[in-house]
């Protein structure tokens, strides 16, 4: 049931000029951040986050929202572009877009993005509003052990389905649950895993966490690859020849019209994928394009068509809006950027979970705004600075690196101009690297961390209402047994099946194929 006057309330937040202002500028800076290689929707969220500290909700919302939307489109730009995928996301985009721009029509393979983007990542956050609500309420009915076991099924999700190993996925999750337990005991308030340092008591700050392991680790990474990515760069930076000429060849309406079933997949597929925490917008590229393959052999896709760019970019922009609903319904975050966007609310003194809705129900009104409206900002600005963001790709390394390494630095500090942030920041940006290094999913570590202290609230909660006994605790109810029987059911699956590394193989396998019968016509 809507509730006119929360969400007359939000549409005086949302609807103001320091809201559509910030909002502009998340998208902005999320397009452009797309569109340089190396950096992610991520690594933007996280050095935004600490901005967010001293603004006001709906202009928070705005901003991080806005750079998410943005940056996910922004990848294609630099895929198409130079075939160099500016995010993760965009790998797909480049089997058939950079095709398109190597034959004069790199102009209708942009187009053919950002309208597919749009349109998936609006009706998407349409059932992203539609869901959320219906299963939160599910989710009050919840008593503390059947929190408690959706929070450990969760993390066996997270680590089954994020990374190309199940171990490696749940090697990142333990990490996380055991930096969320550093500080003072929640009951006792005894110091416990500080390693006898004063500074440490508190516990390990959700900013300096993030912005390391997210953006230092990241740029880490770039300078100990620095020279091959700069031979990439050199190489790669004559192919935009004819992207720009005013007479490129732009995108028809009919055009637009004939990709509806591309766009239908990457819509069911994207909106699914976003939904079941850890898989995320990669994923749903992929599995789009794939299936989209499939279904019409006869268009054939991966040859340079615009249906293969309309598939792959709905896919990975429709997971924007539902990787959202766990957190919203069930605390949960779906995805790396869900859960800085539920840092976000908490820094805003909202803590995401079902009780949302009846606690705060004017800020999710306005997220929802925020939700659909950044769709428009991403497509005016999007239509506007895609052409000129594609020489972003150009950007040198060497001046890159150290202005995000700065901005990292001051978020920080800023957050609470605390020295011992910034060690504890270049302290994660070492880790981050590692994980990188050998392939270790970054995303369970913040999700876990972040669910750490619900997940011990709850396990301390039922203890004392059944009066330290663990059985009765852990198996109160036939919920509760059901889901404790689906981590272990989901734990043998996952370590036999290896979802996610096959998922990963099969990408790669069909990135090799492609770039195999490209050099072969080419040299034909």
């Amino acid at each position: 049931m809507i509730d006119f006057d929360a969400l007359q309330q939000a549409i005086s937040m949302v609807f103001t000029f320091n809201t559509m202002l910030w909002l502009a500028i998340g998208v902005t800076i999320g397009v452009g951040v797309g569109a340089m290689p190396g950096l992610t929707a991520t690594t933007g969220v996280a050095l935004m986050l600490p901005l967010t500290f001293t603004m006001d909700q709906a202009a928070a919302l705005g901003l991080l929202i806005g750079l998410y939307k943005g940056a996910i489109y922004g990848g294609s730009i630099s895929a198409i572009s130079f075939a160099t995928p500016g995010t993760s996301e965009a790998a797909a985009t480049v089997f058939d877009g950079h095709k398109l721009m190597r034959r004069g029509k790199g102009k209708k393979a942009l187009l053919t993005a950002l309208y597919a983007s749009v349109t998936a990542d609006f009706l998407s956050d349409v059932i992203t509003i539609l869901i959320a609500p219906m299963l939160a309420l599910v989710a009050l009915q919840f008593g503390p052990s059947e929190r408690f076991w959706l929070m450990v099924l969760a993390v066996c999700l997270l680590g089954a389905l994020s990374g190309a190993h199940f171990a490696k996925g749940m090697l990142s999750a333990a990490l996380g649950l055991f930096i969320g337990t550093v500080g003072a005991d929640p009951v006792s308030s005894i110091p416990r895993n500080t390693f006898d340092l004063w500074w440490l008591a508190d516990g390990v700050h959700l900013i300096p966490l993030v912005v390391g392991i997210f953006a230092m680790g990241a740029m880490l990474e770039k300078i100990v690859e620095l020279s091959s990515v700069k031979q990439k760069a050199q190489r790669l930076g004559g192919t935009l020849k004819g992207l720009f000429s005013m007479g490129g060849e732009g995108l028809s309406f009919r055009e637009y019209l004939s990709c509806w079933k591309e766009m239908s997949i990457g819509l069911g597929v994207g909106t699914f994928v976003g939904m079941l925490p850890g898989l995320g917008s990669t994923v749903g590229a992929f599995l789009s394009y794939g299936i989209a393959k499939q279904v019409s052999p006869h268009k054939k896709i991966g040859t340079g068509k615009i249906e293969g760019v309309a598939a792959a970019e709905a896919g990975n922009n429709a997971t924007v809006g539902p990787t959202l609903v766990p957190l919203l319904a069930f605390g949960i975050p779906g995805s790396a950027v869900a859960a800085l966007l539920g840092a976000a609310l908490m820094l805003q003194g909202a803590t995401p979970g079902p009780r949302m809705f009846e606690l705060y129900p004017a800020l999710i009104y306005s997220l929802f705004l925020v939700l659909l409206l950044g769709n428009i900002f991403n497509l005016g600005i999007g239509r506007i600075f895609a052409f000129v963001y594609a020489k972003l790709g150009e950007l040198p390394a060497p001046l890159l690196v150290p202005i995000v390494m700065l901005m990292a630095v001051i978020g920080a500090y800023s957050y609470e101009n605390n020295p011992y942030d910034v060690l504890i920041m270049l302290f994660f940006g070492v880790v981050g690297l590692f994980m990188r290094t050998f392939r270790i999913p970054e995303a369970p570590l913040i999700i876990t961390f972040l669910l750490a202290p619900q997940a011990e609230e709850n396990l301390r909660r039922g203890l004392l209402i059944n009066e330290g006994d663990w059985f009765a605790t852990l198996m109160n109810s036939p919920l509760a047994i059901g889901l404790a029987i689906g981590v272990v059911l989901l734990t043998y699956i996952s370590s036999r099946l290896r979802i996610s590394e096959r998922m990963i193989e099969m990408s790669e396998e069909q990135m090799a194929e492609d770039e195999k019968d490209s050099a072969n016509r080419s040299n034909g």
